[in-house]
């Protein structure tokens, strides 16, 4: 585009100082290539082919670490908003498929460290969310009580896993 210009000014000057001088205004380019068609298209070829490369160049400019960013322009990312598995489409167990006491307490400590992770991006979420934001708060209260429900139901299990043994007093 530059070399376009600068063809363009040349040519300006060419004719005379004040069409050199008028190229400089808002619409002199415009009404200097209404005036002398024969002179200006080697800049119009200049300019078109400056076009494509700029396109190019915001589509395929290089990523921070790799790739381009095509995803950016065309495709929108993914954020999970809550746990994957959900507690009112668990199965029931039927009583002769009752774990034993060892895989229970190993399924409770998962379950313990799932919801641990998933308090943590509860703080992150509460820190980031915008007092004027009354969608996110509505949806970060559901999320909350969820997480809620689903920490009272793994202590209650926790608490029956692991009964405290009560001490005697001396």
């Amino acid at each position: 585009m530059l070399i376009g210009r600068i063809l363009l000014i040349s040519a300006a000057f060419g004719v005379s100082m004040w069409w050199g001088l008028g190229i400089f205004l808002p619409l002199g380019p415009l009404l200097f290539r209404m005036n002398y068609p024969d002179l200006a298209p080697m800049s119009r070829t200049f300019r078109l082919f400056s076009i494509p490369c700029i396109l190019a160049y915001f589509v395929l400019r290089p990523g921070p670490l790799s790739g381009s960013h095509y995803d950016q322009f065309f495709k929108q990312k993914q954020v999970p908003s809550a746990p994957a598995n959900h507690y009112g489409l668990e199965k029931v167990s039927q009583p002769s498929m009752i774990a034993s006491l060892d895989e229970r307490r190993a399924a409770n400590a998962k379950e313990m460290e799932r919801l641990t992770a998933w308090a943590e991006a509860l703080h992150v979420k509460k820190r980031d969310l915008l007092r004027s934001d009354v969608e996110g708060t509505k949806a970060f209260n559901a999320e909350v009580a969820e997480f809620n429900a689903a920490l009272a139901k793994a202590t209650a299990e926790q608490t029956t896993l692991w009964p405290q043994v009560p001490q005697k007093k001396k």
